[in-house]
């Protein structure tokens, strides 16, 4: 015996509401997944805009709460935020690879150190490039490098410090009665050649002389002692 089922109009409304579910159940995992890539693409992230950024996926899903407080920092995942920071950071290598490249022509790599950490850009140069041994007068051989880090860096550095370090040799000399003296010399030299010739801005630079009470390795050589008499150009870009 055949039975025919007759199609009724419940028949009509289980299948769009069967279907809606799936679909608000796929857009929900699809929002949810491209959150948690967007989250996973930051290094790091202050917690007050973990919470904005919370609320936005929150309003996504009808839960009203902190639209407010989002439009203000929506800058913080808008793409132009991220291209500024991705061009910064590409221009910054580029100086980098310009300046190693004109440490080769000059056959200065191993005399001097760029150094990148969080941004911030250190260059390392050994005393002997820039001074005669004792003194804080420059040597000619600094236009080989002084000018060309300036051109590359200084414009985009918001914080300019020269530091000068000496090895722990002892100086007495009626210039300079201990190396506190000849390290902080050194240092102002640097800084009176890019403010008197270089004309960079004298309110974003700085000195500061150590002496030898900050070595990067112990003065238990002479290869050693080498290392430690330098200059260090510390930029906060």
């Amino acid at each position: 015996m055949n039975y025919h089922h007759k199609k009724t109009a419940m028949d009509d409304d289980l299948r769009p509401r069967q279907a809606s579910w799936i679909m608000t159940f796929a857009d929900m995992m699809t929002l949810l997944m491209v959150f948690f890539i967007l989250i996973l693409s930051f290094s790091s992230m202050e917690v007050e805009k973990f919470k904005l950024a919370m609320g936005s996926l929150k309003g996504a899903f009808g839960i009203m709460g902190v639209q407010k407080q989002l439009r203000h920092a929506q800058s913080w995942f808008s793409p132009s935020t991220l291209s500024t920071q991705s061009m910064k950071q590409a221009s910054m290598l580029d100086h980098v690879a310009k300046l190693r490249s004109v440490l080769q022509k000059h056959d200065l790599n191993e005399q001097v150190d760029i150094i990148l950490n969080e941004g911030d850009v250190f260059i390392q140069i050994k005393d002997h490039v820039l001074f005669e041994s004792g003194h804080a007068e420059l040597r000619p051989t600094y236009v080989k490098l002084l000018p060309t880090i300036s051109h590359l860096f200084f414009s985009e550095a918001k914080k300019i410090i020269i530091e000068g370090h000496t090895d722990n040799t002892p100086i007495n000399t009626p210039k300079y009665p201990s190396n506190w003296e000849l390290s902080v010399d050194r240092a102002f030299s640097v800084l009176h050649y890019y403010v008197n010739v270089e004309k960079i801005d004298p309110a974003k630079m700085g000195v500061a002389g150590f002496g030898e009470h900050k070595p990067l390795v112990a003065n238990d050589s002479p290869l050693n002692k080498a290392k430690n008499r330098r200059v260090v150009i510390r930029m906060k870009m």
